[in-house]
């Protein structure tokens, strides 16, 4: 059997040589168990460390007890075993592995377990929306958790805040779908076999569906409105509404990449939706015996729609194409867009806080929210009441990019009454104060609207 012969080996294993191979090798079968293979002392040993039948025969157990009358191995080659044999349930500790040679480190690596193979783990994404909600995490609840969805939700709202709000709402309605529009405009349809997939093709797709939802929504507020009695204003848009008009127009602007626009659209969305989300959450403490129409219609029918699973599968559509947008957006300078949808995020929250009418503690109208904080410091603000000629969007005159005419000093805009623009202008219209302290206009092209910009958002969230 070889140099470490082993009576429990030649007792154990019948050798013979294997005539059906062409080395014609010797192998060897296990009496015990019939177990065949090439002879190879250690595998021998190992295969009767786990032979059942083996440990199990009278071999094995006259063995175990020649050891234990002895007090010696039986080959002196091998070490005792640490513990002791228990009913031929564990291995003959005289068959342990003896590794060739004095440098056992060549072979160690037989004795230990293959470490698995971990496969590697998915690239994380990255998620611009996640971005933009972490960033403007205080703004977002500020925009989204005002006391008037609070008392709509508790039933303590009053009709006439509610329906100023639905003629609110009427106004972006139908600036939403030319919103919508301008966006479907700005997208470029390459030809492609299977448009199914393609972003653009599917960002297409997604905007028709958005079309279709806002009409759908224009005739449900208008079929709610006449079941349950709402009484629905005339209105024109007031400050709010038209900047969140201008900023469609803006998002949608030659300047503006499909990706802001996109932005823009989800964000709005996100911003309805969460509201809603958390009038629903008051919705419980609802007094049964509440019989005023316009309680009954905002939770049978207005919050259950808003907060709908259709809604939410919507919403959740448009968050996944921006982010997808957002991954293979190739302008040159990324972080520049980025940057610009950031600031148009930020300009939805403060838009979307001040949307809600502002009421008291009982749920009725409350005094009309100022434009404190920042906005102040743009410049001065007019009573758009007795100002409806020169200013036709109802803006305070920092906001109204289009209608501000220059109050610089200097002799030459003085004596030619020419505006910032170079210009002529009716003199008898024409701020020519002099006194008056030099104001900056705001130039910037995204930023038309007159909202902060986005270093000083964080304290204008504060000034509602």
């Amino acid at each position: 059997m070889g140099r470490h012969a082993n009576p429990d080996i030649r007792r154990a294993f019948a050798e013979f040589q294997d005539q059906d191979t062409p080395s014609k090798c010797n192998k060897v079968r296990c009496r015990h168990c019939g177990f065949v293979r090439a002879k190879n002392t250690t595998r021998q040993i190992e295969h009767l460390q786990d032979c059942q039948a083996y440990l199990a025969s009278s071999d094995a157990q006259a063995h175990v007890l020649a050891q234990q009358q002895d007090g010696t191995p039986v080959d002196g080659s091998t070490a005792a075993g640490p513990s002791p044999i228990l009913s031929g349930q564990q291995p003959n500790p005289n068959l342990q592995v003896q590794r060739r040679g004095p440098n056992a480190s060549k072979r160690a690596r037989d004795g230990q377990p293959i470490a698995p193979v971990l496969a590697p783990a998915a690239p994380v994404t990255p998620s611009l929306t996640s971005h933009l909600l972490n960033t403007c995490a205080a703004p977002f609840r500020q925009a989204t958790q005002r006391p008037f969805l609070s008392h709509a939700g508790c039933g303590s709202l009053a009709a006439e805040p509610l329906s100023q709000w639905l003629v609110q709402d009427g106004h972006y309605a139908r600036g939403y779908i030319r919103f919508v529009g301008q966006l479907l405009a700005k997208i470029r349809l390459p030809q492609t076999p299977n448009s199914q997939f393609h972003p653009m093709y599917r960002t297409m797709d997604l905007l028709i569906s958005a079309l279709n939802n806002m009409r759908r929504e224009m005739q449900f507020f208008e079929i709610t409105a006449t079941k349950y009695g709402l009484a629905l204003g005339t209105e024109p848009p007031n400050p709010i509404t038209r900047a969140l008009m201008d900023l469609f127009v803006n998002a949608t602007s030659s300047s503006a990449s499909l990706l802001e626009g996109m932005v823009a659209l989800w964000g709005t969305e996100h911003c309805y939706r969460s509201a809603w989300q958390y009038a629903a959450t008051f919705t419980s403490a609802l007094p049964t015996s509440a019989s005023d129409s316009h309680i009954i219609a905002l939770h049978q029918v207005l919050i259950p729609n808003w907060t709908s699973p259709a809604s939410s599968k919507f919403l959740d559509a448009t968050r996944a194409l921006v982010d997808e947008l957002a991954n293979i957006t190739t302008t040159r300078d990324g972080k520049e867009e980025m940057a610009r949808c950031e600031e148009v995020f930020r300009q939805i929250c403060w838009l979307a806080e001040r949307f809600w009418p502002a009421i008291d503690d009982n749920g009725d109208e409350g005094p009309r929210p100022r434009i404190e904080g920042p906005m102040a410091a743009i410049g001065p603000t007019m009573d758009t009441t007795s100002m409806q000629g020169g200013m036709p969007n109802g803006l305070p005159m920092a906001m109204n990019r289009n209608n501000m005419h220059a109050n610089m000093a200097g002799p030459s805009m003085h004596n030619t009454a020419i505006n910032m623009h170079g210009n002529p202008v009716n003199t008898n219209t024409t701020n020519t104060n002099m006194a008056a302290p030099t104001q900056t206009p705001n130039m910037h092209p995204h930023n038309k609207y007159g909202m902060p910009h986005r270093k000083s958002m964080d304290s204008a969230g504060q000034a509602s």
